[in-house]
């Protein structure tokens, strides 16, 4: 999120970029552990309730670890009254199906009024002429479509219950659609997750995304469980994934021979970003599957308040210090585990 580019963008204004600058200066320079600005990005999961069984998901794989429903409008105009201002960007996706929740296209709306880049990220295998229609005209910025594959035997490796045939007809009909409504946006993305079973299909995505009328391909490194990622140290985290990883090491995260992952950052999510789940509880980061790691609910209580809170400042110290003993506080187990990539 780089504060030069954004000045020229079409959400800008001063409030969103001194809020920025400020969030920034905290992060890099002084470390605060309570902080005076706002996210500059969101992250909003719309439902955890997803049309495939992804091996790796913890919504695929029926995980209790949080409970499962559909983000309502009421709710994410309460999020946008107060975040929306400071925002430059929204992921309006995370943990299922965001085109299984019918209020979508309103939450778009309402988020496009704040002028904030607005981003899912689908399936695409719950698709109609009137979900294509609603989609194109809500003003979403970018569809990412994931496919892990470019025949019907790669993609089932992973995502369980996908058709093919059905999601490329139906990027075909996203890009037919933007034609015929005279619209520029949504950008369409494929973003195809490199593991063992579809490394070769790589040439194969990139001649075949040309041809269906995609805008960018992504071609994205495989990581382990999404659900226990953060729990789980290297040597555990790579364990978890070995039997996905593609053959050549140069299209995965993790050093083969150390079996850990190749590079730790430094996480920026406690300064600049914040994850909300469909039921108004705030997760530090979007890779928190367990509700229990949660640090408060904004049916209770403002998000500013959550966003100051014990747990939060907790959080923030942990990046300052490389020996954390002991603790309940997600990002110090994260920390601990040397999770973040």
């Amino acid at each position: 999120m780089k504060l030069k580019k954004l000045i020229f963008s079409e959400n800008f204004t001063w409030k969103k970029s001194f809020n920025l600058f400020l969030a920034k200066i905290q992060w890099k320079i002084l470390k605060n552990s309570k902080l005076i600005t706002y996210p500059a990005a969101l992250t909003i999961c719309p439902g955890n309730l997803c049309n495939l069984n992804c091996v790796l998901c913890p919504t695929g794989q029926d995980d209790p670890g949080r409970h499962k429903g559909l983000l309502k409008l009421a709710l994410f105009k309460k999020v946008m009254d107060e975040c929306g201002p400071y925002l430059w960007e929204i992921d309006l996706y995370n943990w299922g199906e965001p085109l299984l929740n019918k209020e979508l296209y309103e939450m778009v709306k309402y988020a496009k009024a704040y002028k904030v880049k607005v981003t899912i990220s689908t399936n695409l295998n719950h698709f109609n002429d009137s979900i294509c229609s609603d989609l194109v005209l809500s003003g979403v910025d970018e569809v990412i479509v994931s496919l892990d594959g470019t025949s019907q035997e790669s993609v089932s490796k992973y995502q369980v219950g996908s058709n093919f045939n059905n999601v490329l007809a139906n990027i075909k009909k996203l890009a037919n659609c933007k034609k015929e409504l005279n619209r520029k946006t949504p950008s369409i993305t494929w973003r195809f997750l490199v593991n063992r079973f579809n490394e070769s299909e790589i040439g194969n995505a990139k001649k075949l995304s040309r041809e269906i009328g995609i805008d960018n391909l992504k071609v994205n490194k495989f990581r382990c469980d999404m659900g226990k990622e953060l729990l789980l140290d290297n040597g555990e985290q790579f364990e978890n994934v070995s039997s996905w990883l593609p053959i050549n090491e140069s299209l995965s995260y993790y050093d083969y021979a150390g079996k850990r992952k190749k590079k730790i950052k430094n996480c920026r999510w406690l300064w600049l970003q914040s994850s909300i789940n469909w039921n108004g509880s705030v997760s530090p980061c979007c890779a928190v599957w367990h509700e229990k790691y949660d640090f408060g609910n904004i049916g209770d209580k403002p998000f500013r308040t959550i966003w100051n809170s014990a747990k939060y400042k907790e959080a923030r110290k942990f990046s300052r210090k490389k020996d954390i003993k002991s603790t309940d506080n997600i990002c110090g187990i994260c920390y601990s585990n040397k999770s973040v990539i």
